[in-house]
Order: C-alpha cells, then structure tokens, then sequence
C-alpha cells in the first residue's frame, strides 16, 4: 500500500549510496598517496639501525611487549609498549634542536602524535591503532539522518498535492496508510545512518584500526542518534501535513527557521524588546527536537562526560514529541477531503 513512499526511500538512500561511495573513493586515493610515508613503528624502528644504538626488550606483568632503545650519540630515549590489538605506544625524548620547536597535538585516524617541550629537550607520544569512539561516527550519522528526514518528511503533503483521490481508493484505513508511509520513511533515516557509519569505518579502517569503542557514551549516542532525526522527520511531517499546500516552502525554511531559533534562545541581551524576543526564541526552541540534543567531551578518565540537562529526560522528550508531532499529522490527514 506504501509502494510509492518505499520508492522515494529507495531513491534518497541511492543517491546517499552515491555520495558516499565518492568519499569512500577519495579516502582510497589519499590512503594510496600517503602509502610512500612509513608508519610510526617503522619511523622508530629506523632509529634503531643508527651506529651506537642499542635495543632492549622485556616484558611487562600485564602482558605488554616493550623495547627500549637507547642512542647516546643523538641523546634519544625510545620506549615501545606493544599492546597488542590495543595498539602501540611510543614515547619518545630526545634533544629538542632535533624535534619540533613548539608543542602540538595530532590526530591522523587511529593515531594521535603529541609533543611537548621541556627546556632543551622534547617529549613525543604516540599511540596507534587506538579503539574510535562510535560517538564520533554517530554525529556524522546524524548529519546524514536529518538530509533524508528532511527529503522525506512530506509523505502525506505528496498524497494531499494531487494524488488523494487515488490514495483514498486503497482498501486499507487512513491511519493505516499513514503508518505505513511513516513506517517506511523511519526505516529509510535508520537505513541512512547505518549507511553512514559504514562508510566512515570503511574509512577509518583505510588509516588506522579496525576497532570501534561501544562502551559508556557510545550506547547513549546510537539512542540519540536514532530519536532526533526520526523526531526532526516528525515534525516536518506534521507542518507539511497542515500547510500542505506550501509543503516545499515548509521544507524549504525549516533549516534557517531551526537556526534562527536557537540563536535567539543562545543569546543573552540586556535590553526589554532583546528580553523579549530571547524569551520568545527559547520557547519556541523547546518545540524543535535540535534542541535537545546532548553533548559530550571527553574527560580525563577515558570516558565522556554530558554538557546540559540529564541525558534520559531529552532522550524522552525526542520520543514524546515524535508521537506527538505524528498524531497531529494523521489528525490532519484523517480530516482532508478530496
């Protein structure tokens, strides 16, 4: 009964294939042209072979293979911890007239290089094929998610727009109808998510590791990530249900309008009419599921810490406006005539 909404999904989710298999193509030929570069290990390795070097291995109670490299001509200290799947981890110290002058922090894929300067000598630390928080993934899912949310959220403006005659003639009920095409919309945002995930492994696994972090925050992102976009398609949905007329324009502003408003929610004025148009921002902010995203930065503990309100009440306040943003389009779509 949803064959035609099942092929708008079909075609956002191509076009999605398509953009994503160029990037996917471009990450191969910046991994083919970076190929000439040796990698960290071997980089270290090469100090190794210099004259009056000398390397010593043992290995730790935890398990973990290290070699110590000593160069007393070039004054270079070299530790290698090899952990395994966990990656390695290298630091390096050394004269800091043969480093660079200024400390930096570097983040290529899996690897992160970071140096730090003490007077006239210059400490670096790597640690490759480190785990990617899935956290990372899901916000570049998320971007993905809204584009086809927003491409897809008028399935019943479509229907209302020339084609009700024919939609009514189906032998099933309005409601049902409608939760089909819903059905088929949610499952196409999901779909573009997984899609883009996929994609940015593809990717990472091109520069780095093949381990993805599941742990603490990343289960928190795949529920937020999963309920915002299908809330920001509700919502279009139910606009574009009621302004039927003017569905494109609704679609069409519903970005800027989304911005707009939370840029008036942000800002603080002093005067009574900034006052004012700041306190009618922030309420109408509180009807647009953008608003409850949940953000995270990493601590000093290996794990992330939320910024704003408590992570399960803005979880379930995208869900409420999901059901409430649809009930108000089938509301719609139970009242229209042909």
């Amino acid at each position: 009964m949803t064959y035609v909404e099942w092929l708008r999904v079909r075609n956002c989710l191509r076009t999605l294939a398509i953009v994503l298999g160029i990037l996917v193509f471009l990450a191969i030929v910046l991994r083919v042209s970076l190929a000439r570069y040796i990698s960290p290990e071997e980089w270290v390795h090469h100090i190794a072979l210099d004259p009056g070097a000398s390397e010593t291995h043992l290995t730790l109670p935890d398990g973990t293979k290290r070699s110590i490299i000593e160069d007393p001509t070039e004054r270079t200290h070299v530790v290698i911890d090899d952990r395994g799947n966990a990656g390695t981890h290298i630091v390096i110290t050394e004269p800091s007239s043969r480093a660079h002058k200024d400390s930096s922090h570097v983040s290529v894929g899996s690897i992160q290089v970071s140096s730090s300067n003490h007077g006239s000598v210059t400490t670096t630390t790597i640690d490759t094929n480190g785990a990617v928080p899935l956290i990372y993934y899901m916000a570049l899912a998320d971007v993905a998610a809204l584009i086809i949310a927003t491409m897809l959220a008028a399935p019943l403006a479509r229907e209302i727009d020339g084609h009700l005659e024919i939609a009514l003639t189906k032998p099933v009920s309005r409601v049902r109808y409608a939760l089909g095409a819903v059905g088929a919309d949610v499952t196409g945002i999901v779909a573009a998510s997984v899609m883009t995930i996929i994609a940015c492994y593809l990717c990472e696994v091109l520069f780095g590791t093949y381990r993805l972090d599941f742990s603490g925050i990343n289960a928190r992102a795949i529920a937020m990530g999963i309920a915002m976009p299908v809330a920001w398609y509700a919502l279009l949905c139910a606009a574009t249900t009621w302004f039927n007329r003017s569905y494109g324009a609704v679609l069409g502003f519903a970005w800027p309008v989304a911005i707009l408003l939370g840029v008036l929610a942000a800002i603080h004025p002093t005067n009574t009419v900034g006052l004012f148009v700041h306190d009618l921002g922030w309420v109408l902010s509180r009807l647009d599921p953008l608003s409850y995203v949940s953000f995270g930065v990493p601590n000093d503990h290996g794990t992330v810490d939320y910024m704003g309100a408590n992570f399960a009440m803005r979880l379930g306040i995208e869900v409420v406006l999901f059901g409430a943003y649809i009930a108000l389009a089938l509301l719609r779509w139970e009242r229209v005539e042909a």
